[in-house]
């Protein structure tokens, strides 16, 4: 490397410095003696901590600006890294108190030290630092209305450009300095001026691109350029069309990127400026055709076609084609509508072979390969391409027949790469991640298939069904499963884009030719599939052959033999179950024999079998159902009497026991539960008695006796298990799941459905014995179910009787939840009990507002009193629940004539500590995203209560509202429209600027761009 003369070395060796800004030698030698022992491997954790401290406090004083100077100097790298990240700190922390006068020479001298690292071999870590503080304080003195440094990038690019220093010093100069103004904490003027400033030298930074990418400038340079120079301006080139590239400016550069992919130790950086080129500069969306799509496709055609070859040659991608593999796809992004359009043209064909040879490349993905996975978001691009393109305009639908050929190809090229390996192959060997990553890979192959069904339709299944019945047919069946797996899977990831109607191919696949010869037992992976399968297409099979459908079920009940099909099967059997109960309710008799088999079926799998049992049952009219019921509930019940009565001998095995029994009910209740909307409910009669004639119908079934039994012995059990292991939380939730499934509103009652009340009354025990979330959120559930609304009028109205029981029970839960967080910390610590018992409460509140307004003084003033410490807690969700909670009693208690005064006795009261925990909540103490919850609660306030106005003008100006960025103007500014406007929106607004100004951050782009979406 040629070195600077003598003379210019000894000119940046000198910078002049401000007195502030010098420093002796000792005290410079000391510091970096601190900062060699802070990373010498020797120094214990304790030592370094203590020097971390004083460096830190080292470079908070003003004459740490001549550690700089002295670091840089210094022959340590280490330490020269500390002396740059100190100017740059220095820059971006203690900017205020720099004195104005000395900005030129902290400029010079910045500038100084730079070009001396750069010549003198300073590590490229060092330099970084220095480049990037040099872009802060041209970024603290370039934008200003008299700019201090408008030419900083042309100043700083010309020094770098100096003979002696390394060439990529430049480059990597110009990448890191619009990188910084990229991201700057700029708006406004500011923002204005510095992008006018960038933009004026763009002729400059143009002319270097140019002039350095182009072989024959280079060479009229007399410069020969290095490997890591080359890369150092194609970075930057990089940089820059990232800041924002004009499109006039980049085409002059394309053509330039294109014919470096001809040489073969450009190519990777090329290719890499070339993706951000066509995907996030101003000349993506498919801008530049001329220019940019087909120069790059006639290259793909001649020359990226044999990186493609070379690397199917060797078996393997290595860095180069990986990048080519990149290129393609950011070409397809960017060209997708003119692919679809020219889909016939030679160009176009060839890149669609050569992506068809990634999205096939030879190996498994994830051990041999890793292209083919790439190159799956392009083909659901193409599809919308194709689907977009005015292909009918075509009279002999020329394209649309290439574009399904094209699919077809994909699709069975796809199909081969989903295949699992044999043993032989290696399976066997493969680790946990690799089997979760080849597993993710299919999925994602499966959705890219959904995207080819939408152009093949029919054509999809086409070549799968004969091939199925050849490898089912042959007698060898030497990895014969591993492929019917892999078409079996391909069906099935499509289902959510196949029609409900008749389709021949589905009907093959689920009949005795292909699912029939299936194998009954072993090769548990295709009949895992298969079984998914079903599932999947469950919603097909209403209306077809019932004949296939008891075949579908056959295959489903022999699948429970095999303990490791067990899932899969249960999910299938509750789906098929779910969606065909009509068409399977004919056949009742025939799931008797599945109910006897329960015993032989895995305990974590029971449930699931016992809900599709009945949700069968669900379609039955009700009184026929009755025996069904029974004969499935009642054995459930009479173990779950055993376990309770064994619980002293042994407790553990009744817990486990209970839990089995309890959730084996919660899919009787799921199953008897109607859970398809009617006007999705394809299985479906569509004449019969109205919704109303079916409820009156189902009500006469529930007084029959043994029904009647059955529930109440239902009730007895759960209170029975809530007071032995109400504290259990594996039971606990095991009652949660039944009681939300066997409780509901009347439209959607059950024969087994309970009243909501006595289940109430035992949920309030439970809490009794110890308040926890999961019994709030019940009763929560359960208040809505007692206020349910009139078939007439569809609104709630509260019975008198409902009231009196939501009164008692609110009483207990407020009781106790308040006795449970008073206690200092509770609240901090148990956030999920927090806003479980402020969504109670804003329930309450919603259906039963006459409980909160009469409920006796102290429990009133506590439930407002814990609201108001929620609004400053440092959970947001919590701190919303609370707020949300005051908001609701306050909007619905002053809505009701008959509350109205109690209402506001009670926000009169305590009104003032509401308003005060917002106000200091909305200056700094409250998360951001939380200001609007806020500032609803206050404006209902300002707009109710009398007094509201008075208490916010004494809280904003007394002395513990103190605050050193809220100034009386910008107190008085939000006062006036916090008390005047009626709407919360407007509030919200002058709120979310008095947020800004308390947090420092008015006038950053950050607190601008986060106060849009608020």
């Amino acid at each position: 490397m040629a070195a600077l003369m003598e003379d210019e070395l000894e000119d940046l060796q000198q910078p002049s410095l401000p007195p502030f800004m010098a420093i002796s030698p000792s005290d410079a030698q000391h510091a970096a003696s601190m900062i060699q022992q802070l990373y010498s491997p020797h120094s214990t954790p304790e030592l370094q901590q203590t020097l971390q401290k004083e460096l830190f406090e080292l470079q908070k004083r003003p004459e740490a600006w001549g550690l700089v100077v002295s670091f840089i100097d210094f022959p340590d790298p280490q330490v020269q890294f500390f002396g740059a990240h100190t100017a740059q700190v220095k820059i971006a922390r203690d900017w205020d108190q720099y004195p104005s006068n000395h900005v030129q020479a902290l400029r010079d001298m910045l500038l100084s030290l730079t070009a001396r690292a750069a010549a003198t071999g300073a590590s490229r870590v060092v330099l970084r630092k220095l480049y990037v503080s040099l872009s802060s304080l041209a970024l603290r003195i370039s934008p200003l209305r008299n700019s201090l440094w408008p030419t900083w990038i042309q100043d700083t690019a010309t020094l770098l450009l100096q003979p002696g220093i390394p060439e990529e010093c430049a480059p990597e100069f110009l990448a890191i300095a619009v990188e910084e103004v990229r991201s700057a904490d700029l708006i406004g003027e500011n923002k204005m001026r510095m992008q006018a400033a960038v933009r004026e030298t763009l002729p400059f930074v143009m002319e270097l691109f140019k002039s350095r990418l182009s072989p024959e400038l280079v060479a009229s340079l007399g410069v020969q350029p290095t490997e890591a120079g080359r890369k150092a301006w194609l970075k930057a080139v990089e940089a820059w069309i990232g800041w924002g590239l004009p499109a006039d400016e980049l085409t002059s550069l394309i053509p330039l990127l294109i014919q470096l992919l001809h040489q073969e130790e450009a190519f990777i950086s090329a290719s890499d400026v070339l993706q951000e080129v066509l995907t996030k500069s101003s000349m993506a969306d498919g801008k530049g055709t001329q220019i940019l799509t087909i120069p790059l496709l006639s290259w793909v055609e001649t020359q990226g076609s044999l990186i493609l070859q070379e690397s199917l040659n060797t078996g393997s991608a290595d860095e180069m084609s990986h990048s080519f593999c990149k290129l393609l796809l950011a070409l397809g992004e960017h060209s997708a509508t003119y692919i679809a359009t020219n889909i016939l043209e030679p160009q176009v064909q060839t890149f669609l072979r050569v992506l068809l040879g990634y999205s096939g490349f030879p190996g498994w993905y994830g051990i041999d390969e890793d292209e083919s996975e790439m190159t799956l978001p392009f083909w659901y691009l193409l599809e919308e391409a194709i689907l977009e393109s005015d292909y009918t305009a075509d009279s002999d639908e020329s394209r649309w027949h290439t574009a399904k050929l094209v699919f077809a190809e994909a699709v069975a090229t796809l199909a081969r790469k989903v295949r699992w390996p044999t043993v032989e192959e290696g399976y066997s060997q493969w680790t946990k991640d690799q089997l979760d990553k080849f597993h993710a890979y299919r999925r994602d192959i499966g959705d890219t298939l959904v995207n080819a069904f939408y152009i093949l339709r029919d054509q999809f299944f086409e070549p799968f069904i004969p091939r199925l019945q050849e490898l089912l047919s042959g007698p060898d069946t030497t990895g014969v499963w591993e492929n019917v797996e892999s078409i079996l899977f391909c069906i099935k990831s499509v289902q959510e884009a196949v029609p409900l109607t008749s389709n021949k191919y589905l009907s093959q696949v689920f009949g005795p030719e292909i699912l029939g010869r299936l194998p009954a037992q072993g090769s548990s992976q295709v009949r895992r599939t298969a079984l998914d399968l079903i599932g999947a297409y469950s919603t097909w099979f209403v209306g077809n052959d019932d004949t296939q459908l008891l075949g579908v079920m056959g295959f489903i009940v022999q699948a429970f033999s095999e303990p490791n099909l067990s899932l899969p099967a249960a999910r299938a059997l509750r789906d098929i179950c779910e969606h065909n109960r009509i068409a399977l309710s004919k056949h009742i008799g025939s799931f008797g024999q599945l109910h006897a088999s329960l015993p032989s079926i895995p305990d974590t799998e029971k449930t699931k079998v016992i809900q599709a049992i009945c949700s069968v049952i669900q379609a039955l009219p009700p009184k026929e159902a009755l025996a069904p019921v029974e004969a499935i509930v009642t054995p459930i019940l009479d173990k779950l009497d055993q376990a309770l009565s064994n619980v002293t001998q042994l407790p553990e095995q009744a817990r486990l026991v209970c839990i089995s029994q309890l959730q084996a009910l919660s899919g009787c209740a799921k199953g008897l539960t109607n859970n398809v909307d009617a006007l999705f409910d394809f299985d479906a009669e569509t004449s019969g008695p109205t919704e109303e004639e079916k409820l009156e119908i189902l009500n006469q079934a529930r007084q029959e006796p043994v029904i009647t039994n059955i529930r109440d012995r239902i009730v007895q059990q759960i209170g029975k298990a809530l007071e032995i292991w109400s504290t259990d939380a594996e039971t606990s939730e095991a009652l949660s799941d039944l009681i939300k499934a066997i409780t509901a509103l009347p439209a959607d009652s059950t024969l087994l459905s309970l009243p909501p009340a006595p289940v109430l009354e035992l949920v309030c025990e439970a809490a009794r014995r110890q308040i926890t979330a999961v019994w709030l959120n019940l009763a929560m559930m359960l208040v809505a179910q007692l206020d349910p609304p009139s078939f007439v009028t569809l609104k709630a109205i509260p019975k008198e009787e409902a009231t009196q029981i939501v009164d008692s029970a609110t009483r207990i839960l407020v009781e106790t939840t308040l006795s449970v967080l008073a206690a200092p910390g509770v609240m901090e610590a148990n956030p999920d009990i927090v806003r479980a018992f402020f969504v109670y409460l804003m329930a309450v509140a919603d259906h039963f507002i006459a409980c909160l307004v009469n409920a006796p003084q102290p429990l009133r003033d506590g439930m407002v009193q814990c609201a108001i410490k929620g609004l400053s807690l440092p959970d947001r969700y919590s701190l919303v629940d609370a707020a949300k909670f005051l908001h609701t009693f306050a909007r619905r208690g002053t809505s009701h004539p008959t509350h109205t005064t109690v209402t506001l006795a009670i926000f009169q009261q305590h009104g003032r500590q509401v308003l005060e925990a917002i106000l200091v909540g909305v200056a700094g103490s409250a998360p951001r995203s939380t200001i609007a919850n806020l500032v609803e609660l206050m404006t209902l306030l300002v707009n109710k209560v009398p007094e509201a106005r008075g208490w916010m003008q004494e809280i904003l100006y007394s002395p513990n509202f103190e605050h050193p960025k809220l100034t009386p103007q910008v107190k008085d500014k939000f006062l006036k429209v916090a008390t005047s406007s009626r709407y919360s929106r407007t509030t919200a607004i002058a709120a979310n600027e008095f947020a800004l100004v308390a947090r420092g951050l008015e006038g950053s782009s950050f607190g601008y761009a986060s106060a849009t979406t608020l």
